[in-house]
């Protein structure tokens, strides 16, 4: 009898289990998919402002739509992080000025630029080749979006860096100033 107790005491707990109701979804809330609204239609785009409050009441933040080959590195030890308000300022600037056409790179003789500097927070790009790098504004935001969607802290601050999209030879970083 000792050895049915256990199994069947083990297929209770399974079937206990199974029986929980399915555990809900909570709100997501991507800066990636801010920025994208942002170039698509920045008429209509949440402020920066209404973006920080639907970070800070959502269930998560971070990017939807499944896995990327890439994640942004979070671990800046050397970095100190930034206020998120004042980086999503220079997120929207940076993504208002792609959809204008600016171009967002370096010359052959800079290794770094600064794209923002807002508050405490800066968006920078580096790079170690010299060659000419020009990227539109909109994919420096974009990889923005992304480093914000992986790297946001608790605390309301951001730091993180990740390679530019469309541009693997520059390196987008996320920074207090």
């Amino acid at each position: 009898m000792v050895r049915t107790a256990i199994p069947l005491a083990a297929l209770a707990m399974v079937a206990s289990v199974a029986a929980l109701p399915a555990a809900t979804s909570g709100t997501t809330f991507s800066f990636a998919q801010w920025v994208e609204d942002i170039i698509a239609n920045p008429d209509t785009a949440l402020t920066v402002d209404e973006a920080v409050a639907a970070a800070n009441v959502a269930a998560t933040v971070g990017t939807a739509g499944g896995l990327h080959k890439r994640v942004p590195n979070c671990d800046k030890a050397v970095w100190r992080p930034a206020p998120a308000r004042d980086a999503a300022a220079c997120v929207d600037h940076i993504a208002r000025a792609g959809g204008l056409g600016w171009i967002c790179g370096m010359t052959s003789t800079e290794y770094s630029v600064e794209f923002c500097r807002n508050g405490g927070a800066r968006i920078a790009g580096s790079r170690s080749v010299q060659l000419p790098n020009p990227v539109n504004c909109n994919d420096v935001a974009r990889t923005a979006g992304l480093i914000f969607d992986h790297c946001w802290r608790a605390d309301d601050t951001i730091v993180g860096s990740e390679m530019c999209i469309n541009s693997p030879l520059m390196q987008i970083g996320i920074l207090h100033t």
